[in-house]
């Protein structure tokens, strides 16, 4: 199976049919990962549970969509690459029109765990048909246009999912995704070709069950965490010791037998192991943001969340402006130096992102989210033509979910971290805070303070703790893009190591 699985398409009408089919395709689960974020306050409503029971809505698909993405490369080789994205599409737009339909939570689920199981092999399907139907000189450019459906995806998730819900319910935001999903299932028919099959492929049943149990339990150990204060939490306990067997197992078991479900050979590819390093920390610099942004905006702003999640889509301008019109520097560009102008880029956003306060405006916002969006628009391209350039092609099957998955996978790790750092960091701040409250600091006794802020009475307390919460949660998400410019530039030593490309463009 050392062989590219499909043959080269030469005629250039037909790829790029394949190309704007394999775009739509992508986009379809990654805006229906983040559009629930957008309205799960409604849906809490709606189905009257609290708050520990919706989260599991989110929880379902994060868990089967980590489970999903690494199980594509045996299903594409075994059945064909067509037929399992064939599949794959069939089974997410059923499932979305079923969760639209849902009255209970328990269907809600459930709809979304198969939404999630279905639709995450999705991208990684999508991206190596492509590698394998366009020659290696094409690569760049279909790579920065397919990556818009990707990319776009969590950026325009929210504002989709708030629209949605304020012309009608949280239902049509899932539900508006069936239709495109038919749309793509009848093009994928009609345009794109079918891949060699390996019939007698069999599967790694305990590679396989070691690695999805591994990844799901590692998924919720991530997601449940912080809600349960972690190692302090028996759960939380029993989730770790699950996914530290299982991951060992997996890594012994596929070192030792003869046909692993993941053949680890990718990882003998010194650009491949580091693309896929870039490629984890840049999921992480894509999601943590999508996430402190809108709390921040919401919380200490008091913005209704149509006009935060409307926020978000100068981010995706950005990102569109660095692929489409930056992108074009690779043609003459040294790719791996345009890979560490696009993190340099992004470090100077969250260098901007530093000079937010409590009385940040739309303005800042946007130019904040324009920047990160440039940066990972023009170190995309790069990234994902270098990853695979020294790769065999008979690797890519299962190289290309491994790299989908690091970007998926880091994101959760790199979330529950922020939001553990914000929780730690608004805790010390306030305590630290609370020292100068005190009817001597003869501050509190100017009267520009008084009588709001009067530290002897009841209601001057209650308006002085409200405060000092807010401004050590002001200092908690300062934290958190410190935390993020310092983790973007730790990425640049390492592109120094990545072999010399040649001409990407």
């Amino acid at each position: 199976m050392s062989e590219q699985l499909t043959d080269v398409i030469e005629s250039r009408a037909h790829r790029t049919l394949i190309l704007l089919v394999l775009a739509l395709a992508a986009a379809l689960p990654t805006i229906n990962l983040t559009v629930a974020n957008a309205v799960l306050p409604q849906m809490q409503g709606d189905l009257s549970a609290s708050l520990e029971e919706v989260a599991w809505v989110l929880t379902a698909a994060l868990v089967c969509t980590a489970i999903g993405v690494p199980t594509s490369s045996w299903f594409s080789m075994r059945f064909g690459r067509r037929r399992s994205l064939l599949v794959a599409l069939a089974v997410f737009t059923v499932a979305s029109a079923m969760f639209g339909a849902a009255t209970t939570l328990e269907e809600v689920i459930l709809w979304r765990a198969i939404q999630g199981l279905f639709g995450g092999p999705i991208p990684a399907l999508c991206m190596a048909s492509l590698l394998d139907l366009f020659p290696k000189r094409s690569h760049a450019m279909a790579l920065s246009v397919w990556s818009g459906g990707v990319m776009l995806g969590p950026i325009l998730g929210p504002p989709l999912g708030g629209f949605m819900a304020e012309i009608y319910n949280w239902k049509l935001a899932f539900t508006f995704l069936a239709p495109f999903g038919v749309l793509s299932v009848l093009l994928v028919l009609a345009s794109l070709p079918e891949s060699r099959k390996f019939p007698d492929l069999r599967l790694d049943w305990l590679g396989f069950a070691s690695l999805c149990i591994g990844v799901a339990a590692v998924q919720i150990m991530l997601d449940r965490g912080n809600r349960l204060d972690w190692f302090e939490s028996a759960e939380i306990v029993t989730w770790a010791v699950i996914a530290g067997f299982s991951i060992y197992l997996f890594a012994v078991h596929s070192f030792t037998t003869q046909q692993p479900f993941i053949d680890l050979r990718i990882f003998l590819d010194r650009n491949y192991v580091i693309g896929c390093s870039c490629m984890a920390i840049s999921g992480i610099l894509t999601f943590v943001p999508l996430m402190l942004l809108p709390n921040l905006l919401a919380q200490l702003r008091d913005l209704p969340v149509e006009i935060v999640s409307y926020m978000l889509i100068p981010r995706g301008v950005g990102y569109a402006v660095g692929v489409f019109v930056f992108g074009r520097l690779i043609r003459v560009m040294d790719g791996r130096a345009m890979l560490a102008l696009g993190f340099a880029i992004q470090a100077y956003g969250f260098w901007y992102l530093l000079s937010f306060d409590l009385s940040v405006g739309p303005t800042q916002v946007f130019l904040g989210g324009t920047i990160l969006g440039l940066g990972e628009g023009v170190m995309w391209t790069p990234l994902a033509s270098i990853t695979f350039l020294t790769l065999s092609p008979g690797l890519r099957s299962y190289g290309v979910p491994i790299f989908q998955f690091g970007r998926f996978f880091a994101s959760g790790l790199g979330i529950s971290v922020a939001v553990a750092l914000l929780t730690r960091s608004t805790q010390v701040n306030r305590a630290a805070l609370n020292e100068n409250i005190s009817p001597f600091n003869e501050q509190l006794q100017f009267p520009v303070f008084l009588p709001a802020w009067d530290p002897t009475s009841l209601q001057g307390l209650i308006q002085i703790e409200g405060e000092l919460i807010r401004q050590a949660a002001m200092i908690g998400y300062l934290n958190d893009f410190w935390a993020l410019l310092l983790l973007t530039l730790t990425v640049l030593p390492l592109i120094l190591l990545l072999d010399k490309p040649h001409r990407l463009g």
